[in-house]
């Protein structure tokens, strides 16, 4: 006998505003070593824990956990899907993904998955153990959720229910309650494979396998010089990347968010590049501090502004690039270095090939070699 059955567990949810919501047993997912263990040999992985055995038993996160609770939010709003669909088609702005136009999903599933918990002790009358999981715990929570039964991992790795498509947020609530578990969906991509197809950097290697160094939306949020080979795809991305959903049929077809949290704050989805670089600390927490696109701070900010500066191709961004060549974090005088030489300016070549005279960074040196060779 479960202490807490589906029907229990569904109406909880509906009172706290969750779009779906499923449990599973807090049993390993051995399953998961295989791939994980791949992924870690041929360095395709991105901000995962590098522990795999964390990462597959829950009872290393909370010992006494019996269940897992997976939790989705929609984001995607009428008035977010409205914004993405377009870009300013003059002016100096780059665009974020979709997700980090409200405010940060950590903080939002959190205080849900609290409320959560409370309403467990209420419903039981006694105290429960848990612990809560949003994006920054060990936990695979894709593999959390689809065990669940609330939908199913897509081609292009991202996670899918029926009525929002892939344009939710996770979480987990382990827990030391036993709660009727869900049955998990099947696949619904079928023979599809556009999403595949629409990827810039080829980061889809094939139906569920991705190499997250390639993904442009780990690119944004990478520390140091970005390399190369991934600076034109980027295209005018501040932050993020949103093409393989954008791509995918499903998607297409999903139901609008209805939480007040995730609605657009202002037009900040499209920001104005030169004014990145001119922010202060200050000014980009006043801006962005309340996102999810904020943590990595500003020096990546200003990297991805350079880059995306660079593929404008616009001269009156020159003079305002110019200036990160003397820099003194390397990876903006490397990109700096990059946008100029992308913009084709003569004043822009010029500066670089002076500031390689007194470029003592091998890297950054190498960055501005083209305007020598030019020369």
């Amino acid at each position: 006998m479960y202490e807490v059955n589906r029907l229990a567990l569904w109406q909880m949810g509906q009172e706290l505003g969750f779009d779906a919501i499923g449990a599973t047993t807090a049993d390993p997912f051995p399953e998961l070593v295989p791939r994980l263990a791949a992924y870690a040999a041929r360095g395709r992985t991105g901000f995962e824990w590098e522990d795999i055995a964390e990462r597959i038993d829950p009872k290393r996160w909370l010992p006494e956990a019996r269940s897992l609770i997976a939790v989705a939010l929609a984001y995607l709003t009428p008035a977010g899907r409205r914004l993405a669909r377009r870009h300013p088609a003059k002016g100096l702005h780059g665009r974020l993904t979709v997700y980090a136009y409200g405010e940060d999903y950590h903080q939002v599933l959190a205080r849900r998955l609290h409320l959560l918990h409370r309403a467990l002790e209420a419903y039981l009358g006694r105290p429960v153990k848990a612990r809560i999981a949003v994006d920054t715990a060990p936990l695979v929570d894709r593999a959390v959720a689809e065990r669940s039964g609330i939908g199913w991992i897509g081609k292009n790795c991202m996670f899918y229910t029926d009525k929002h498509g892939s344009y939710v947020f996770l979480g987990t609530l382990l827990t030391d309650v036993e709660v009727e578990p869900g049955s998990p969906q099947p696949d619904r991509c079928g023979t599809c494979d556009l999403c595949l197809r629409a990827c810039p950097t080829g980061a889809l290697l094939a139906p569920g396998v991705i190499d997250a160094k390639r993904c442009l939306s780990y690119i944004t949020q990478m520390k140091g010089i970005i390399p190369p080979e991934f600076r034109v795809a980027l295209g005018r991305r501040v932050w993020g990347c949103d093409t393989c959903q954008w791509a995918c049929p499903h998607n297409a077809a999903a139901a609008a968010a209805v939480h007040p949290e995730f609605l657009p704050q202002g037009e900040l989805a499209y920001p104005d590049l030169i004014a990145i670089l001119s922010w202060s600390n200050r000014e980009f927490l006043r801006r962005y501090g309340r996102t999810a696109a904020a943590w990595r701070g500003l020096a990546t900010w200003k990297r991805n502004a350079l880059i995306a500066l660079g593929n404008c191709r616009d001269p009156r961004a020159v003079p305002h690039v110019v200036p990160f060549l003397s820099h003194p974090r390397p990876e903006l005088r490397a990109s700096a270095a990059w946008a100029l030489w992308r913009i084709g300016d003569p004043a822009g070549t010029a500066a670089v090939r002076a500031a390689y005279v007194r470029e003592e960074d091998p890297a950054v040196k190498a960055e501005m070699a083209w305007a020598v060779e030019e020369g």
